[in-house]
């Protein structure tokens, strides 16, 4: 959290916050003028509200150093690429970091963030090129998380040296043999068509407002976090399309999909009726087709537990994510006979390996359909 003090007989007001995970004191032109603790005279508040303002920007990755203390000894640090054969781990990996801040999505720099902290607290002060095989490898054998974290740990290492190999720091990279461990696939663990049916029919009897989120996901394999952020925009009822272009992941809207900018999906006649009651809620009164009492979007899939524990709990099923409507989708449209092409569309994956990665041993047929009009057929016949 950004903070001011005071500094030397005349007061000077500091400005004190964290960038780039290191501790900043910055000089101001101001003087406190105040006797009071905590002070509040005019000097102060103005400091203080520039202080906020810099954590602001910080957090939103718009904050520019040299525009708020143009004259600091830091900026040399910042803003100039270090490449000394003797450079430190910690110097160089905060500088990896910052260059690849405007590169990555946010999602990806706070895992980036993250892991290099813990790095940094490993490795300290160490210089780069003194860093070896047997140095990294101990420090994997000591972690203690899940193997998908460790093998992140692994990439993003293996990503900082070999930036040293490309600036001539170093020249091997200490991190090409080590040894990663086993991740395992998530589990595929699916409802039925006949639990999602109930599921979706429980929401609509219960909680009608909400009930969108789950006939979405049952019936177009949309992410979570695609879903929290559909807007009636993207919606054409006239040719039946959804246009899938934004996510909400981290508690912030993603102006774009998990893999491209957005994807085209249709919107199957099973889900059609579900669409059309739903507009009595949010069409015309917000753009979001699903939005809290204050307007705004659900900004996490964790507020759909309120509504999906008790239904679950309700009608005696046994517990599953909620992501799992995703796979649910999946495999209800392979069981049905629907196109593979299509199921792979509509789930926004680049080519059929995941697919066949996943779901591999439920694909057995020769015919197949697309728009999910057999799924929809037998859907109708099920709640008739």
């Amino acid at each position: 959290m950004a903070y001011i003090r005071t500094r030397g007989k005349q007061k000077r007001i500091e400005i004190v916050f964290t960038y780039k995970g290191v501790r900043r004191y910055e000089k101001t032109e101001y003087l406190c003028v105040g006797k009071k603790k905590p002070c509040k005279c005019i000097n102060c508040r103005q400091a203080l509200s520039i202080a906020e303002e810099i954590e602001i920007k910080i957090f939103n990755r718009t904050f520019v150093y040299k525009e708020y203390f143009p004259n600091s000894k830091k900026l040399y640090d910042i803003d100039i690429a270090q490449t000394a054969p003797d450079i430190k781990f910690s110097s160089y990996a905060w500088q990896w970091l910052d260059l690849k801040e405007r590169s990555v999505a946010y999602s990806t720099y706070k895992g980036y963030l993250s892991i290099i902290r813990k790095l940094v607290d490993y490795f300290g002060d160490t210089e780069l090129i003194n860093i070896k095989y047997s140095h990294i490898q101990a420090y994997i054998k000591k972690d203690t998380t899940k193997p998908k974290t460790i093998s992140n740990t692994a990439n993003v290492l293996q990503q900082i040296f070999e930036s040293a190999i490309i600036d001539d720091i170093i020249s091997k990279n200490p991190v090409e043999f080590i040894k990663k461990p086993r991740i395992q696939i998530a589990q595929v663990d699916p409802f039925d068509r006949s639990e999602a049916i109930q599921i979706i029919n429980w929401m609509e009897e219960k909680h009608p407002h909400i009930a969108i989120f789950f006939a979405l996901g049952f019936y177009t394999g949309m992410r979570t976090g695609e879903l929290l952020a559909l807007k009636w925009s993207d919606i054409d009822f006239q040719s039946h399309k959804i246009k899938v272009q934004r996510t909400i992941t981290k508690s912030r809207i993603k102006e774009s999909t998990k893999t491209s900018e957005y994807r085209i999906i249709d919107i199957i006649p099973a889900l059609d009726p579900h669409l059309k009651r739903h507009k009595q809620y949010t069409f015309m009164k917000s753009e979001w087709v699903l939005n809290t009492s204050y307007g705004k979007p659900f900004m996490k899939t964790e507020n759909m537990k309120v509504y999906y524990n008790p239904c679950l709990k309700a009608l005696g099923l046994r517990f599953r994510n909620v992501y799992q409507m995703r796979h649910s989708f999946a495999c209800m449209m392979i069981e049905a006979g629907e196109d593979l092409n299509w199921i792979k569309n509509m789930l926004g994956h680049n080519t059929l390996e995941m697919l066949f990665k996943r779901y591999g041993n439920r694909i057995n047929r020769e015919e197949s359909t697309r728009r999910g009009l057999i799924i929809s057929d037998l859907i109708t016949e099920q709640t008739r």
